[in-house]
Order: structure tokens, then C-alpha cells, then sequence
């Protein structure tokens, strides 16, 4: 059977993924005594630059640095103050330790994604002097401060910090008993800047936009610039890139239409993402919820319209429907195997919420942008926005007071496997059928 242009392209992506897959699985690390990971185990002073957006929590704050005469990164974990910034150049002395697991969390392939194999508990830190990172991503990130700033200015808690975690991610300020809420109803995606909200803040807004009678090619050019913008404020990290990437992909799946394009663009873009950290295909679950939400999308969302015609089309509500039980329903198998929860009224507290978050995203940057104007005005605006996050508040105490609201649910990695083979045979005798 001779095969099309298309399909050796997909084929020869699919080989490539398979071989980035097998160098992720079986590729170990060594190192010489110029990788900073070769003092593990060892008492150590160096020069580091912090080289991310500090991780501030409620009693510490982790520093992922890099030292300036030797290779690799350290992580750092500290106490709260004094406090520190993107590019300040410290003396730190402290034992190196290799990342071990803890339970059943592998924080060790967690931290070697991103370059990790060294840690760091309680080290003595001096400031030396700030300034030595990027220009650029010393701005973007002052920027983001700002705008987080200015939204704690404008409206109450725990509202602010909600607008800060949907707006940039910052989840710092939200009350750990609203997480849990969170996490138990099945929305903390909302909250976490991956492909896997993205996605579906995408088709939202694209269905939003088709409602108004805009123009869809004009749609899909205005979201893009949205998303470009939206890189930035979130600090133009390797995770929110590779989000902003797979929400593209949704995007060209709506113009283009042919799922034999899509599929090589989809294909592509993970082997690309792969070759400059193969890591993430095993280790990285917002890259793999991303890529499987955005399949979900593309692919099973067109089949679940037949089901829900009886859905109004008004407003983009049906294809909302569709497209939000599609990405739950492509990601669950994962979900299941990595975290071993299972949310019950998760698709219905989905069904509800995330059709206001577009709208919550709008109000809180209109509430950026009036309060550096005017503060009063960002205050008005500021209370729109606590009543639309007041809704969602509210919808997720309600549903997360049920006893039977989350169950624990733990698959093998084969379960998983057979649960993903049967969604692809659906979605191919579909196809067939058509």
C-alpha cells in the first residue's frame, strides 16, 4: 500500500517521537568536574545567578540558580526573607545533595526535566549584586509583578489571588483550603498556566467571538495575539510556550479543518518540543495533559456534537459542552495513572465554571490596565470581577461538600494503556464510518 506525502511525514515524526522517547527513558547523566553535580554529597561555596522567577510559598521560597564558573543548575530552598529576584548574583555555601524520591512523587525525573541534579536545604546565601540576568526577562517579569500588584489593590482576597493565578499563575495567595477544594472538584487547571487550560480557554474564546458574528479568521488572529501577549505577562517560561504552542494547534485545527494536516502539525510540534527536552514526554504531565487535551479537542470534540444537538448552539454552549468533556475525557486515563484521584463532579463543576473565565481573564487585565490609569476606576472594575469569581467560589464550596465529590482511583500504566487504545479505536471507526 503506497502511502501519501502526509502520512510518511506523520510516520517519520512518529519514529523520531519513539526515539526521543527511548533516550528519555534510558539516558543517564554523567558528570565531570566541571557540572556543578559532580560535588553532590560534598560541602560546597560557588557564585550562582537565579536564573527563573523565584518560587515563593507561605513559609519558604525554592531559588533555581546557576553557578557562574561551573555548569548545571542547583536548587536552592531557603527561608522567606530577605527576599530575591530574577538575575541577583549570590555567594552560597552549602551541601550539595543529589534530589532523592519522597513517597511516591519521583521529585527526582521531576527536577531533572528542568535541568536539575543538585539541591540545596537550608544554605547560607549573600547578596551580591542584582541585575545580572536578561534585560528582557528581568522586564517581563517586573511587569508581571505589577500587574499582580495592582490587582491586590483593586480587589479583595481571596478574589485577588484568584485573578493572579488565572491571569499569570501565581498561585501563592491562594488559602491552601481553596486548593483543595480545587483540586478535589477538578479544576486547579484553571489556576496552573499549561496547554491543558489553555486549550480550553481557546475554544471558549473562539466560540465567544463566533457568537458576536466576528469574522472566525479575525477570531483566530486576535486569540493569537492574545496568546502572544499572555506568554509575556506569565514570564515567557519553556512550560507556558509549549501551552501557548498546543492552543495554537487548537486554533489551526478550526481553520484548517482536514485532520490529516492537523495531525502532522500535532505530531510536529511534539517532536520539536521533544528535541529540546526529550524529558518531558515521561516526566512532564503539563506537556502530556496538554497534548492529550488538545487530541481530545481536535478530534473527539467533533464527534461528541452528535450526541448534545439538542444543546443550544446560542453563545457557543454546545461546542463548549463538547470541547470541555472532550479534554476531560482524553486526559482522565492519565490523571488517573499520575495521581490516582478521581474527581465525580468534576465534569459538571467544569461545565459550569469555565465558561466565566474568559470573561474573568477580560475584567481582571481591563483591571490591570484602568488602575494604572486611575486607581478608583480599577477598584469599579476590580468588583465586577469579585462577583464573577464570587460565582466561582461559591460553585466549587457547593459541589466540593459532597462525601463522594473525589474518590481515589489507582490504575497500572497498562490499564491506561488499553483505556487510551479504546478512545483511539472510537475515534478511528468513527472515522471509517464517515
Amino acid at each position: 500500500m503506497k502511502l501519501k506525502k502526509s502520512q510518511k511525514f506523520f510516520l517519520i515524526c512518529f519514529v523520531i517521537l519513539l526515539f526521543q522517547l527511548s533516550w528519555a527513558i534510558f539516558y543517564s547523566p554523567k558528570f565531570n568536574e566541571k557540572h556543578i553535580s559532580f560535588y553532590n554529597n560534598k560541602q560546597m561555596t560557588f557564585q550562582a545567578v537565579i536564573s527563573t522567577e523565584p518560587d515563593v510559598r507561605l513559609d519558604h521560597q525554592k531559588l533555581t540558580v546557576k553557578p557562574t564558573e561551573l555548569r548545571g543548575k542547583v536548587l536552592l530552598r531557603t527561608q522567606l526573607y530577605p527576599e530575591f529576584e530574577y538575575g541577583d548574583l549570590l555567594e552560597v555555601k552549602c551541601k550539595l545533595q543529589t534530589p532523592e524520591q519522597i513517597e511516591n512523587f519521583k521529585y527526582d525525573r521531576y527536577l531533572a526535566r528542568y535541568g536539575i541534579y543538585s539541591v540545596c536545604y537550608q544554605p547560607q546565601i549573600r547578596s551580591l549584586r542584582t541585575g545580572s540576568g536578561n534585560i528582557l526577562i528581568a522586564g517581563i517579569l517586573k511587569l508581571k509583578w505589577l500587574m499582580q500588584t495592582k490587582i491586590n489593590r483593586t480587589v479583595a482576597e481571596p478574589q485577588a489571588a484568584l485573578v493572579g493565578g488565572i491571569l499569570v499563575g501565581a498561585r501563592q495567595g491562594i488559602p491552601q483550603d481553596l486548593l483543595n477544594k480545587f483540586n478535589v472538584t477538578g479544576i486547579t487547571h484553571i489556576i496552573a498556566i499549561s496547554g491543558y487550560n489553555i486549550t480550553i480557554i481557546v475554544i471558549l474564546l473562539l466560540n465567544f467571538f463566533t457568537s458576536l458574528s466576528i469574522n472566525r479568521k479575525k477570531s483566530i488572529w486576535g486569540i493569537l495575539i492574545a496568546l502572544f501577549f499572555f506568554v509575556i505577562l506569565t514570564g515567557a517560561s519553556a512550560s507556558v510556550i509549549r501551552a501557548a504552542i498546543m492552543g495554537s494547534i487548537v486554533l489551526l485545527a478550526k481553520h484548517l479543518g482536514r485532520k490529516s494536516k492537523v495531525s502532522n502539525v500535532l505530531i510536529l510540534s511534539a517532536v520539536v518540543m521533544a528535541l529540546f527536552n526529550p524529558k518531558i514526554l515521561i516526566w512532564d504531565a503539563g506537556f502530556q495533559l496538554s497534548f492529550l487535551a488538545t487530541i481530545g479537542l481536535v478530534y473527539l470534540s467533533p464527534k461528541l456534537i452528535k450526541g448534545f444537538k439538542w444543546v443550544p448552539r446560542k453563545f457557543g454552549l454546545q461546542e463548549n459542552l463538547t470541547s470541555t468533556l472532550s479534554a476531560i475525557i482524553f486526559t482522565l486515563p492519565l490523571i488517573l495513572f499520575q495521581f490516582g484521584r478521581l474527581s465525580i463532579v468534576a465534569p459538571v463543576v467544569n461545565l459550569l465554571v469555565l465558561p466565566v473565565i474568559p470573561i474573568a481573564m477580560l475584567v481582571g487585565f481591563l483591571q490591570f490596565i484602568s488602575s494604572s490609569v486611575y486607581l478608583f476606576l480599577g477598584q469599579i472594575i476590580g468588583w465586577f470581577s469579585w462577583l464573577v469569581l464570587g460565582y466561582v467560589i461559591k460553585v466549587v464550596e457547593i459541589f466540593s461538600a459532597f462525601k463522594w465529590a473525589s474518590v481515589e482511583v489507582n490504575i497500572s500504566w497498562w490499564v491506561m494503556v488499553v483505556m487510551y487504545l479504546i478512545l483511539f479505536y472510537i475515534i478511528k471507526s468513527n472515522r471509517r464510518k464517515r
